[in-house]
């Protein structure tokens, strides 16, 4: 039997729920590289990547891995939120939680060429004209609920949800002119911010020091904050002498000049959280989402009974016109 003290004795597995090249899939790789270079674990970290269902399909298979420590999952607000929206039956209280290892905030904006100059401007718009607006979003991710928090913070403002994707395909969507408005972390815009984009407000609770002359939208009227946080989990019944090791891990890695030095640049604000103040931090962001009104759209006619019901009238009628034809 493996000690505490003897653990890890083989590499350690970390799911990252969505395709490798994405935001999350970044983050992760920079605590892989600095832990290897800075020799803080004895045990390499492995990242396995298991995309699809806006994440709901890594995180089950992290859910139903043996809680042995061997294997965790990284995966930021999106646990809340699929569980919330109904896309999956588990969330944060079906896990053991590590640590929260820093925060991302969220850019509102336009394309260059839109009429909307503030987002009290665009949301005066979304009240008087409700669903006129279209938000590009990832339809019950936390993407989606940046929207619903603006809905929330304008009351009878109300947006039109329309399925996009990842970062880059709203950007195309935006650039397009299929969509209105949508929503990027911080890095994603200070990326996409020289194709002739606007930004209108950041979702925090206060300015982002890479885009100071940028107001919240608290700032506007607009009582909306939202933003992502960085979490590890654990499946459930992990030992706690495994957690702490990866609270230590965590710390130790969040710590080191390369990773402050890479938040900084992808524009992460570097939050660190274990323990009571984990706890505490996933116990508002779960309420948070308590005021949240979904509207789903209604579901779609039997089409496919129409047109059969369609085509046995048709021939009825041609077997009728036929009977008479023949008399």
């Amino acid at each position: 039997m493996v000690t505490a003290a003897e653990f890890p004795v083989k590499p350690i597995t970390v799911i990252v729920p969505f395709a490798a090249g994405g935001g999350s899939d970044t983050f992760v790789r920079i605590f892989q590289k600095t832990i290897r270079e800075h020799n803080l674990s004895p045990q390499p970290i492995v990242i396995r990547n298991i995309a699809g269902a806006g994440g709901t399909i890594g995180s089950r298979a992290a859910h139903d891995a043996k809680p042995d420590g061997y294997t965790i999952l990284f995966l930021h607000d999106g646990i809340y939120t699929a569980q919330h929206y109904g896309n999956a039956n588990w969330g944060p209280a079906d896990f053991e939680p590590i640590a929260a290892t820093g925060r991302n905030g969220v850019v509102i904006a336009v394309a260059g060429n839109s009429p909307f100059q503030s987002l009290s401007e665009l949301m005066t718009e979304a009240k008087q004209r409700p669903y006129q607006l279209v938000f590009g979003t990832n339809i019950g991710a936390p993407n989606h609920y940046s929207a619903m928090f603006l809905q929330k913070g304008k009351p009878g403002a109300k947006f039109r949800f329309t399925q996009t994707g990842g970062g880059a395909r709203r950007l195309a969507k935006l650039k397009g002119g299929h969509v209105d408005l949508t929503g990027f972390s911080v890095a994603e815009y200070e990326q996409f911010k020289v194709l002739d984009l606007r930004a209108l407000a950041v979702l925090s609770e206060q300015r982002e020091s890479a885009f100071p002359d940028l107001p919240t939208a608290k700032e506007q009227d607009v009582d909306a904050v939202h933003g992502l946080m960085q979490f590890w989990w654990a499946p459930k019944g992990t030992p706690p002498d495994r957690i702490a090791y990866f609270e230590d891990l965590f710390r130790r890695t969040m710590e080191t000049k390369t990773v402050r030095e890479r938040l900084r640049q992808l524009h992460i604000a570097p939050e660190f959280h274990t323990g009571k103040t984990l706890k505490e931090t996933i116990k508002q962001r779960s309420a948070n989402l308590e005021g949240i009104t979904i509207e789903k759209p209604p579901p779609l006619p039997p089409v496919h009974w129409m047109v059969l019901g369609l085509v046995a009238i048709c021939g009825v009628m041609v077997w009728r016109e036929d009977r008479v034809k023949s008399k």
